[in-house]
């Protein structure tokens, strides 16, 4: 299934966004239904707005079952730089 990221959040800063986001996409992955989440026309993300749902995300299901399971799609060069900074960062064992 292709969620869009702006059908959800309007914006990509804040951890209350980011928290909307993960509580969407728990519904998803609780039935193991993989994700394309569509970035197509969102703002860059923060940090904050990552630990909230991306990072609560893989802290629940691990970092391979979340990569299983969310793939990033329609993304900017930057958008992309961004998450693999910070997938690269919970690979370390650090959270960002």
């Amino acid at each position: 299934m292709k969620i869009r990221l702006n059908d959800i959040v309007t914006e990509t800063y804040s951890n209350s966004a980011g928290y909307k986001l993960y509580i969407e996409l728990k519904g998803y992955v609780s039935q193991n239904s993989p994700i394309e989440l569509s970035f197509l026309g969102s703002t860059p993300t923060s940090s904050s707005f990552l630990n909230s749902s991306f990072g609560t995300m893989i802290e629940e299901l691990g970092l391979a079952k979340f990569k299983a399971l969310i793939k990033p799609v329609d993304i900017s060069n930057s958008q992309a730089s961004m998450l693999r900074h910070y997938i690269n960062t919970f690979n370390s064992g650090m959270k960002a």
